[in-house]
């Protein structure tokens, strides 16, 4: 269907819009775009949409001037708001959830999952500063949150860089005498879910410590 048919609603994923190819050529895979949206709705304070897009997107679109490819251009971006959003609310209602292409099937085959990791520490490594600021209002405020908060985090991190690219944390792994842990990694892409939530629960907990900060998160009961 042509892109202005495409619906309106806001999308739980972007399966719909790259159903198109012809108009999302620009753009990174739909797995890495879905996980880099996901990491900057999980940022202690949430960047501008000039922040998150240029994430999204793999070439400078070649587009004509004229009024139908500007009103294209505008609804795939539409599309992409409508995910943030939903992926943001979803994360304030405690229901985000690991997309179901994100599993580690084997070595050979993991490219979603792969995808999906990648965007999201792309935007981790891209809102350093953020967390950063946050994190040093916390030590301020809740100093004693510091060492549970960091280990937490440190493993959350280690986890996605792990599955952005697993042959090479095997090989990161061997040359530390650990050689076992290609052995180990359908055991922990089984908790996967939970190292999401996990992250977003640290974010959100960060969020709280920053002043003027007015998308935040639903917090657990301490």
């Amino acid at each position: 269907m042509p892109i202005s048919c495409l619906p309106t609603f806001i999308f739980m994923n972007l399966q719909a819009l790259y159903e198109q190819p012809q108009h999302v050529q620009f753009l990174r895979s739909r797995y890495f775009v879905e996980g880099a949206i996901t990491g900057a709705c999980a940022s202690p304070e949430i960047p501008m949409p000039d922040t998150w897009l240029p994430w999204t997107v793999s070439a400078r679109p070649q587009l004509s001037e004229s009024a139908q490819s500007a009103e294209q251009t505008e609804l795939i971006f539409d599309q992409l708001f409508g995910f943030f959003k939903e992926t943001l609310a979803s994360m304030n209602n405690q229901r985000l959830k690991l997309p179901s292409y994100a599993e580690y099937r084997s070595l050979n085959d993991t490219h979603e999952l792969s995808e999906y990791c990648s965007g999201l520490m792309l935007a981790h490594q891209s809102s350093e500063k953020l967390w950063a600021s946050a994190w040093k209002q916390m030590q301020a405020k809740r100093p004693e949150d510091a060492p549970a908060l960091a280990k937490d985090l440190k493993h959350c991190l280690l986890v996605f860089t792990t599955f952005a690219d697993p042959q090479t944390a095997i090989e990161q792994a061997e040359e530390r005498g650990e050689h076992h842990l290609q052995e180990k990694l359908p055991i922990i892409a089984q908790s996967l879910h939970i190292t999401l939530q996990q992250y977003v629960y640290i974010s959100g907990k960060l969020a709280g410590f920053l002043p003027n900060q007015f998308e935040t998160f639903v917090q657990q009961a301490d």
